[in-house]
């Protein structure tokens, strides 16, 4: 659902061959860091920054007991953040 959106730097690539249950999300007006710090302080969703040549973003790691209403919350936390 983020993939497309402006502002919205997905690391993960699109082919299912090469993408799992974990993805890198970076959002062009914010540093790893300051993402990572404000996804947790204003939205309590936790991320680990990466940012290291060719992979600047977070770290998202949903598991199994993660629910559509949690990924839901994120991809909302997303849009405001990155402006859409």
């Amino acid at each position: 659902q983020v993939r497309k959106m402006k502002g919205v730097i997905l690391n993960t690539p699109e082919d299912s061959n090469r993408s799992c249950a974990i993805a890198n999300v970076g959002i062009d007006k914010f540093s790893p860091t300051e993402l990572a710090k404000t996804l947790f302080e204003k939205h309590k969703i936790w991320t680990v920054a990466i940012d290291r040549p060719g992979v600047k973003g977070c770290r998202i790691t949903p598991n199994i007991f993660t629910t559509t209403r949690e990924l839901d919350r994120l991809v909302k936390a997303i849009s405001e953040l990155s402006g859409n």
